[in-house]
């Protein structure tokens, strides 16, 4: 499959296939995995744990979806107008969020919620942007790749602090 025009539709997918994982998973792998954590990343877990015990699954579920809401405007911005470049750096973005998670595992040494979708979605990702990539000059996927990093970390930091607001206000 080399046509742009059906591979630009697999990112969304492959976005909620990983994701669902995420979200059915992290309570309560968090709640199994307290311990372990606290005793082998002390100063990492006391804070991710403070964090996390504030969110709930539903809180998670909002920050995903807004995520997806992004990714798929991205996806139909790019396949309506012909206009790929900032859709191959946000894939490029989410493909690296699926190496961090098997770096997470790897430094753990065990199962991370993500880690089995990350697993099947990253050889699909790769064989995508190997494609992609070609149809653009390096300078500017290297450029939108950075940007869309950029963008997703800011949006990430912001969209956890809504899901603790969520949570508060969802709770009452």
């Amino acid at each position: 499959m080399n046509d742009i025009n059906a591979m630009v539709w697999l990112f969304p997918i492959l976005f909620m296939f990983h994701d669902f994982e995420e979200i059915i998973f992290m309570q309560s792998w968090i709640s199994k995995n307290r311990n372990y954590l606290d005793h082998r990343f002390p100063a990492l877990s006391k804070k991710l744990s403070s964090h996390f015990d504030q969110i709930t699954t539903s809180a998670f579920a909002l920050g995903v979806a807004e995520e997806f809401i992004i990714i798929s405007i991205i996806t139909v911005v790019s396949y309506v107008t012909n206009w790929y470049i900032l859709w191959t750096g946000l894939l490029i973005t989410f493909a690296l969020h699926l190496v961090i998670h098997c770096i997470q595992a790897l430094v753990l040494r065990k199962y991370v919620p993500a880690i089995i979708t990350s697993i099947i979605c990253l050889p699909i990702c790769i064989y995508i942007i190997s494609n992609v990539v070609k149809l653009f000059p390096l300078n500017d996927v290297i450029l939108y790749s950075v940007l869309s990093f950029v963008f997703m970390v800011i949006n990430l930091i912001m969209i956890h602090r809504a899901m603790e607001v969520f949570s508060k206000w969802s709770a009452q």
